[in-house]
């Protein structure tokens, strides 16, 4: 098994592309200095009605991601970022129009 079918896997590019985009919330959590942890940095966005904001700057670096598997040729893990990507702009879209 060479390399790039290990990696080429869909399962693969979801996970990243769901991970990613939480690791980004957890280190924009550390930057706001009042806040002492990712909850009270939820409910501080959603106070000031930003979490839908929040979330959409939290999928670029899936961009990163995307593009990194399409020069590897890795297709099917660049599929899987794209779905990622597409769950997780529903959950900006519930988050922008429902909570």
């Amino acid at each position: 098994m060479n390399v790039k079918s290990k990696y080429n896997k869909l399962w693969l590019g979801l996970v990243l592309g769901i991970i990613i985009p939480i690791i980004t919330i957890i280190i924009f959590s550390l930057f706001k200095s009042d806040v002492k942890n990712l909850i009270e940095f939820i409910e501080f966005t959603l106070s000031i009605s930003a979490l839908s904001n929040i979330l959409s700057l939290c999928a670029l670096p899936n961009l990163a991601i995307f593009y990194l598997f399409l020069n590897k040729e890795l297709y099917y893990s660049a599929r899987g970022v794209i779905f990622a990507t597409l769950l997780w702009a529903i959950l900006v879209v519930i988050t922008r129009y429902f909570i």
